[in-house]
């Protein structure tokens, strides 16, 4: 679904007398590459660029020159004229006139240009000047529908910094794209646009600014759109939705999203209708605007959505017709659907899951353990394991690891994942983390880390049980609970990893391969390369079943506020330290299709082996009993639990990063019901978290102050 448009003032330049040949659209914000063909990560060619282009021009092209001729891989019309093979410049023009001999210089003008030769798409003004600058190419789709791909990589803008573009040529719609892609540091634009002669342009600008910013994926690109013919007089396109993929019921829903206009008037009416599930289409709005060419606007249908039944998958259609009151030439970009699944609303805190992966022979591994120790320490409400695989094996790799690694084609450390999410601006579910020492939290493991523990969850998960020391085996139970219902996956699945931190040992298989030894000021600056007697935190030993977990605990019509429980029994090899062993319980999907979105984890526990609890009934009487009002609350609140035995209460108040802003010890309480109260009137409004702890065991509620 695409993101709002930006609004753009558009100027077509040609001579009088000339038929317009081409009209185009602007997608300020559209959230993926034209037609979501190409999904490339926009890095330098061996920098990071995915395999599968080839470089045409660079790098180091210190004198604006020509490529060689390169053949055009389908049938393509510019002009309506058929066109076999293209050269580009180092200068940022591609011509069709391949017989050109003079090359535009680095120093853009107004288009159109005797500069430029006939026939040519212009980003001028780029340089592929340095060392990392290329202009490579690469064919994506399948055959009729294929898009040839021109990437001007990580070249000059302005004479400072580094700008990604593209020029993309269509098969079958004869359409092209200029794609903004990625920019950092530059001080200028472009002169963009399609030259037919030196009289004849088309033209966005004589200094059009980049609108992407340095992130490396797709999701906040823009492009123009190259149109052969006259734009239609009244068209009008429905360009995104704004429902939520998961709406609340029980209050009105509003229908909204954003209306772009792609003709040649201006748009002073239209009529928006939208249906849920297919039914009778009673819902009907005209709407009075005042919309110029490439221009858009938000719109709030006039009648809401009221859903009144949870747990149900709805379809929403929306579409519009009659723009100014006329037959909408362009039915194609009118409708648009969006799946919505209804929920109570109710929630649980959620405990993030973020494993990262890494390996002896990791090189630079070190300093993503050093910065998952961080988010270890300081994130409450975010559980950490080691992965060790992805990048080779060592002596910890296992073989649910490297299952990890090979089904979610995970190829490089240190990667990490938080609640194995396939996050907007990612084509993986493990991603880099982005900054290292000392910028930890700046990094996206840890901001992706906290904003996922700040989240609700509708699964409610614990761990028990008990572990016999005199034959070393581990009995736990892992318990979930729905208290809303999820979203439709493929499977939900429930699984228990073993986790052990500190492991060492010795050899090339613990041994920790150290690029930072040389590196001053850096934790693991003199530590050695590789580093003997390395400690290896929190390393996934074990999950239980097995790597996905299993998917016969919760059954497909569960039933809201109920246990399931699933057993684990196991002997703990003589290698495990048992006072260095943690466990987390894990409830998620798992895809049977093995897509990527769809083994997102819905929420863990993590317990230290040696604080289990038994009895897992008394214990769930004394979670569930637990009580906070007035939540919200501006001052005070009470608490009122009921203790199945006598027990020590500890209270405990946090804010959303983990740090301790309150504690009180009630010392030991007996059996029954109790009450406490929470005086919060010397803190800010926001989301608190309050930790009751009963003996070992902590129960986490989320509470909000608002003055």
């Amino acid at each position: 679904m695409k993101k709002l448009l930006t609004t753009f003032s558009l100027i077509i330049l040609f001579s009088l007398g000339v038929q317009a040949q081409y009209y185009f659209n602007i997608y300020g914000s559209p959230g993926q590459n034209p037609g979501g063909l190409n999904t490339s990560t926009e890095y330098p060619l061996g920098g990071g660029l995915p395999a599968g282009w080839t470089s045409i021009l660079g790098p180091s092209v210190t004198t604006p020159s020509w490529s060689a001729n390169q053949t055009i891989p389908f049938s393509f019309n510019f002009n309506g004229n058929p066109v076999t093979q293209y050269k580009v410049s180092s200068t940022g023009v591609l011509t069709f006139t391949t017989s050109a001999t003079s090359v535009p210089g680095a120093t853009k003008a107004a288009l159109p240009s005797a500069s430029i030769p006939d026939n040519s798409v212009c980003l001028w003004g780029l340089q592929t000047i340095g060392t990392n600058d290329n202009v490579v190419t690469q064919t994506f789709g399948s055959a009729p529908n294929r898009q040839h791909w021109v990437f001007f990589t990580s070249n000059a803008l302005g004479g400072t910094g580094w700008s990604y573009w593209s020029i993309v040529l269509e098969e079958g719609s004869d359409n092209i794209y200029i794609v903004d892609q990625r920019h950092s540091g530059t001080t200028g634009g472009v002169s963009m646009g399609i030259q037919l002669n030196s009289t004849t342009a088309y033209s966005v600008g004589a200094n059009v600014m980049p609108l992407a910013a340095a992130d490396p994926t797709p999701v906040d690109n823009a492009y123009y759109e190259f149109i052969q013919g006259t734009a239609p007089a009244d068209n009008v396109e429905l360009a995104a939705l704004g429902l939520n993929a998961t709406e609340v019921i029980g209050n009105p829903i509003s229908i909204n999203g954003t209306l772009s206009n792609k003709g040649s008037n201006a748009i002073n009416s239209v009529i928006v209708n939208w249906t849920a599930d297919g039914g009778t289409t009673v819902n009907r709005d005209t709407l009075s605007l005042s919309l110029n060419t490439n221009s858009s606007v938000s719109f709030t249908h006039a009648v809401a959505w009221n859903p009144t039944t949870a747990g149900q998958n709805v379809t929403i259609d929306v579409w519009t017709q009659e723009p100014n009151g006329m037959t909408d030439p362009d039915p194609s970009n009118d409708s648009l659907s969006a799946d919505v699944f209804t929920i109570l609303g109710n929630t649980v805190q959620k405990v993030a899951l973020m494993e990262q992966f890494t390996t002896a022979v990791c090189q630079f591994c070190p300093d993503g353990a050093w910065v998952t120790d961080q988010i270890d320490a300081n994130y409450q409400n975010v559980a950490v394991t080691s992965v060790h695989s992805c990048f080779g094996t060592d002596a910890m790799t296992n073989s649910e690891a490297s299952a990890l690694c090979s089904t979610l084609g995970i190829g490089a450390a240190p990667t990490g994942m938080v609640d194995r999410k396939l996050f907007p601006t990612e084509t993986d579910v493990a991603f880099g983390r982005g900054f290292g020492y000392p910028n930890w939290q700046n990094s996206t493991w840890s901001t992706r880390s906290l904003s996922q523990s700040q989240l609700g969850t509708a699964v409610d998960v614990s761990v028990t049980g008990n572990y016999n020391s005199s034959n070393r085996q581990l009995t736990a139970n892992v318990t979930a609970s729905m208290v809303d219902y999820i979203k439709p996956g493929d499977l939900v699945t429930v699984g228990l990893m073993l986790v052990e931190d500190s492991v060492t040992g010795s050899g090339n298989g613990y041994n920790q391969v150290n690029a930072y030894n040389g590196q001053a000021g850096h934790p693991y600056a003199g530590a050695g390369n590789p580093i003997v007697g390395y400690h290896h935190k929190r390393v996934l030993r074990d999950i239980l079943p097995g790597t996905w977990g299993d998917p016969n605990v919760i059954p497909a019509n569960y039933a809201l506020n109920t246990n399931y429980t699933r057993n684990f029994t196991t002997t703990l090899p003589a290698n495990y330290d048992p006072s260095k062993m943690y466990l987390i319980g894990i409830v998620s999907y798992y895809s049977t299709t093995n897509d990527l979105s769809g083994y997102e984890v819905l929420n863990v526990e993590k317990v230290k082996m040696s604080n289990l609890v038994t009895n897992t009934s008394e214990l769930k009487k004394d979670v569930e009993s637990l009580t906070i009002y007035p939540n919200p609350t501006a001052d005070v609140s009470t608490l009122k639990f009921d203790l199945s035995s006598a027990k020590n209460v500890n209270l405990e108040v946090r804010d959303i990063t983990g740090k301790l802003l309150q504690t009180e010890n009630f010392g030991t309480m007996v059996k029954g019901r109790q009450s406490i109260q929470l005086d919060l009137a010397n803190l800010a409004e926001g989301f608190y978290f309050v930790n009751l702890r009963l003996d070992n065991e902590v129960i986490t509620k989320k509470i909000s102050v608002v003055k």
